[in-house]
Parts: C-alpha cells; sequence; structure tokens
C-alpha cells in the first residue's frame, strides 16, 4: 500500500510583529531623511556654493533626534534610555544612538567653525546612522523579510533619495533651483536606488520572504513606491534637466520623501511578518486493522 508522501505543516502561521509601530516608522524615516539630507547638502556643496549646508547642519541632526524621541516614547521608558550606551559593542541599537549623537554634535560644530574635516566626519556619522537601522532591521532573524544581507544597502539608498528630495525642494522653493551638476546625480541615484530596491523584492525564494514581500512587488503599494518613488521622479528630473522647469524639480523632490516614507512603512508595519514554525516532513499513516 503506498503511503502519501510527507509535506511541510505550519504548527504556528506567520504572524505580524507586533514590537515595532509607527514611531519606529518615524525613526527610521526622520533619521534617514536627516541623515540623507545632510550628506547631499555636502555633495551638492562640494560641486558649488550651496547655502543649504547651514541649513542642513541643523535641521539633519534635529530629524535623527526626532526620530530617537520617536522610538524611546514607543518603548514606555524613555529616561531609560542612556542605559542602551552599555551595549554599544553588541547592539545596533546602541550603535545607532552613538552615531546619531556624533552626528548631531559634529554639524552642530560645522555650523560655528567652517571646517571641511568637520564635515567630513559630521557626513561620516551621518552615514553610519544609516548603515546601523539597516543593521538593526537585518539582525531580526525572526522575520523573513528583514533577514536579508542587502537590508543595509536598502536603507542607505533610501536615505539618500530622501535627502536628495527635500534637497530639491527646499533650493528649488528657495529660489535657488539645482544645476546640471545635482539634477545629473540625482538621476544617478534614482537609476541606482532602483536597482537596490529590485534586488531587495526579488533577493529569496524562500517560501516565508516571497509571501511576506508579496505586498511589495505587487497591487497598488507597490505601484505606489516603484512609480511614485522612481520611475516619475526620474522622468520630472530629465525634464528639469533638458527644460529647466523648477516645477519639475519641486515635484521630483517631495516625490522622493514621500515615497521613502512609505516604503519605511510598508518595510515595518506591512512585510515584517514573523517567520511560520513548520515540520519540514510529516506524514500520516494509516493504521491498518
Amino acid at each position: 500500500m503506498t503511503m502519501p508522501a510527507a509535506r511541510p505543516v505550519a504548527l504556528i502561521p506567520a504572524t505580524p510583529q507586533r514590537l515595532w509601530g509607527p514611531p519606529a516608522v518615524a525613526n527610521f524615516a526622520l533619521g534617514g531623511l536627516g541623515a540623507g539630507f545632510y550628506l547631499v547638502a555636502v555633495a551638492a556643496a562640494a560641486l558649488g556654493a550651496s547655502p543649504a549646508v547651514a541649513l542642513a547642519s541643523w535641521l539633519g541632526p534635529a530629524l535623527v533626534l526626532a526620530g530617537f524621541a520617536a522610538v524611546a516614547a514607543e518603548a514606555g521608558r524613555p529616561l531609560r534610555g542612556p542605559r542602551v550606551l552599555r551595549r554599544v559593542r553588541t547592539s545596533w541599537m546602541s550603535r545607532e544612538l552613538v552615531l546619531g549623537a556624533a552626528f548631531a554634535g559634529l554639524a552642530g560644530a560645522g555650523l560655528l567653525v567652517a571646517s571641511p574635516l568637520l564635515r567630513l566626519l559630521a557626513a561620516l556619522a551621518a552615514t553610519g546612522v544609516v548603515l546601523a537601522q539597516g543593521f538593526i532591521v537585518r539582525r531580526a532573524r525572526g522575520v523573513a523579510a528583514w533577514d536579508v544581507a542587502v537590508m543595509p544597502a536598502v536603507f542607505l539608498l533610501s536615505a539618500l533619495l530622501a535627502g536628495a528630495g527635500l534637497f530639491l525642494a527646499v533650493e528649488t522653493a528657495a529660489g535657488r533651483p539645482p544645476g546640471g551638476g545635482v539634477l545629473g546625480s540625482t538621476l544617478f541615484l534614482l537609476v541606482l536606488g532602483t536597482f537596490v530596491w529590485l534586488v531587495y523584492v526579488t533577493w529569496s525564494a524562500d517560501d516565508a520572504f516571497v509571501r511576506a514581500t508579496r505586498p511589495l512587488r505587487d497591487g497598488a503599494a507597490a505601484i505606489a513606491v516603484t512609480a511614485g518613488g522612481y520611475v516619475l521622479p526620474f522622468a520630472l528630473t530629465v525634464v528639469a534637466l533638458a527644460l529647466g522647469e523648477t516645477g519639475a524639480t519641486l515635484a521630483a523632490g517631495v516625490l522622493m520623501v514621500v515615497a521613502q516614507v512609505q516604503a519605511k512603512w510598508l518595510l515595518i508595519l506591512t512585510v515584517g511578518d514573523l517567520r511560520p514554525i513548520t515540520l519540514a516532513n510529516l506524514g500520516l499513516q494509516r493504521r491498518l486493522s
């Protein structure tokens, strides 16, 4: 008598994670936006004089610190936050806090002393903040959509794109539309960001990953992030570069910021499913009488 083939059986199905909520999204979104804005402003200054560096030197750290405040409030006991520093050798959360504080201090000092070295150190700290955020998510082994090696790169490109979007919007609104160098660099970032995002959403054939990340590949949310955050800003930036349309520059910048915030929301709250607990082989045998 032929017995039925053994098959995997889910003892506990995939369930959404409940540890992180909107305050965690605010931390990741604001931290990426603030650090990215500073990085883009410093890079733009290297291409020519950019008044946005002064703005980024206080607004960038302010956004990062606002993100810290949001996640501290979610933890329930914000006054115990300094205890996180004790685990800087082993915890990416601790490293994020240390790097954020260093970024705020160095960028603030850069407002008082115009020093290329201070800008460089602040830029390195800002880069460290967003990479630390990516590693925080990467190390959540129980969440199938997060436990992938490309996650730090996803966070870095998200920060740069959001920061570039804010830079385009701020400069255009101030009557200083960015020139060809900045717009060309924005196009490069959009292409690179698109590549990294597509690599991420197709990273693994693991069933738990494929199921969890389906909203990032199919449906309205996927279209909003891909089209609204990459394709349309690219087209608008091309128009701005070719025709000098400041309205296109402003629209591209706003779309880039909104799309990256939405991507963080989806990443944390929509696709953050815990891995199911399964038995790889379970065969049922009929008892013979």
